[in-house]
């Protein structure tokens, strides 16, 4: 992500809970920083989140520090609190090519209000670019169709301003058909349905993988 010479700023995303996001975000700091990568990791869903749970650092008696250096563990803020959010933006302070925000459900709204009043992300967007960071938005699908529209959602917002990475979640079943909203099928009339958020992404510019489904034994030591 880094290696294209500009900073990075990596937000996992979806709109809907449940789709895997905490999963897929430990997997890829977890992953980065045994190949040597220094990452730094946040969590939005402040100190309960998934993310910190498993890879913060934690005092000798086992509970998570209360001060985590983000590039060793995982720095954490209340996505949702007006007094937290900011720390979305300011964590590229420290100057280092690549960030990682694991983002609660739901906080898309949230994320407009730091610099934007509410009324897009133009402006936040604007500050990252100034600042040399490009935004890449991992978004991790799952079959429901709020995951689709959660995608749709962000590309509203930033269309080709943002790199777009679609994370198809093979935990939640096989490609295309248990996918149908986000690759399309016909329903019982024949008629199209869904798949039109897709071919937006891929159109502008945007990429698809695929995130394997774990063994049992590989998902419980990710989750807990």
């Amino acid at each position: 992500m880094a290696l294209d010479g500009k900073r990075r700023v990596a937000l996992i995303a979806n709109e809907k809970g449940g789709v895997g996001k905490s999963v897929f975000t430990r997997a890829l700091v977890d992953w980065l920083r045994t190949q040597g990568e220094r990452v730094l990791a946040f969590d939005a869903d402040g100190s309960i989140g998934a993310t910190i749970r498993v890879l913060g650092t934690r005092e000798p008696e086992g509970a998570l520090c209360k001060n985590q250096d983000p590039a060793v563990g995982i720095g954490f803020y209340n996505g949702r609190s007006d007094n937290e959010r900011n720390i979305l933006l300011d964590s590229i302070a420290s100057n280092d090519p690549l960030y990682i925000h694991d983002l609660a459900g739901g906080l898309l709204a949230d994320l407009t209000k730091i610099v934007d009043d509410g009324e897009g992300l133009s402006g936040l967007l604007d500050a990252f670019a100034t600042h040399g960071c490009r935004l890449t938005v991992f978004h991790v699908i799952s079959p429901d169709i709020g995951s689709a529209q959660s995608v749709a959602r962000w590309l509203d917002l930033t269309g080709a301003n943002v790199d777009h990475v679609a994370v198809v979640n093979l935990k939640h079943g096989k490609p295309p058909g248990d996918f149908p909203f986000w690759y399309g099928f016909r329903d019982a009339k024949g008629e199209s349905k869904g798949g039109g958020t897709r071919r937006r992404l891929l159109q502008e510019g945007g990429i698809e993988i695929e995130f394997p489904s774990l063994q049992s034994g590989t998902f419980a030591k990710l989750v807990s």
